[in-house]
């Protein structure tokens, strides 16, 4: 297992994303139940007082720039980690992270973004999606044209599960982080794990049939 120090702490949005996600699972549908919604959520804890008032307080420190204590974050994924349906959580909350962490580019970046031709707009959201990576997740994306390739050395999720299961949650983020700011379509493919006796964590990309 990868050695853990704090240094500086977590952005808020990850401890932040993996809550929404848990609270976004456990909210029931409209599923023509309303007269059981009371007890739903009694027994859903992503419903509970304290899930939301951890929420608000993870929202007030990404609004203030403030970074989450390493050891914390980590508790979130271990809390995550003991439900049933964890791959559902890490895989929501990564699209959530990423999405806070696209929103966070610089207001030029997202001036061209806007305005740019594809080519150049491609070229421009990839230096933001590697900046944003490196910046979140503290993982080094590497964008050549079409393809992408990530390496997290010592990712959180191995501490919430040393067997790489919650490690989804990075995939899942940098896909969609590659997504929000590149066009790409596809996945993030975890090439190779350190839960599984790799020396590193890598992801690979994986477009979708169709995308050029």
């Amino acid at each position: 297992m990868p050695k853990m120090t704090d240094a500086g702490g977590t952005p808020a949005i990850v401890p932040l994303s993996l809550l929404e996600a848990l609270r976004n699972l456990d909210t029931p549908v409209g599923d023509g139940l309303e007269e059981l919604a009371g007890e739903i959520v009694a027994k859903r804890f992503g419903l509970s007082a304290t899930v939301a008032a951890q929420i608000q307080r993870y929202q007030e420190a990404y609004r203030h720039g403030l970074p989450v204590p390493l050891d914390e974050t980590v508790g979130v994924f271990r809390l995550v980690g003991r439900r049933p349906d964890a791959a559902l959580v890490y895989a929501d909350a990564g699209r959530r992270a990423a999405r806070y962490a696209a929103r966070g580019s610089s207001l030029p970046v997202r001036f061209l973004m806007t305005t740019m031709p594809g080519f150049i707009r491609r070229r421009v959201g990839a230096g933001a999606a590697t900046q944003a990576s490196r910046r979140v997740f503290a993982a080094s994306l590497s964008v050549r044209g079409r393809s992408a390739e990530a390496v997290v050395e010592h990712p959180l999720s191995l501490h919430a599960s040393p067997e790489g299961d919650a490690c989804s949650f990075y995939g899942a983020a940098l896909a969609e982080l590659l997504r929000a700011l590149t066009g790409f379509e596809g996945a993030m493919v975890h090439m190779r794990c350190r839960g599984r006796g790799d020396d590193t964590c890598r992801w690979q990309a994986a477009a979708a049939e169709g995308y050029s």
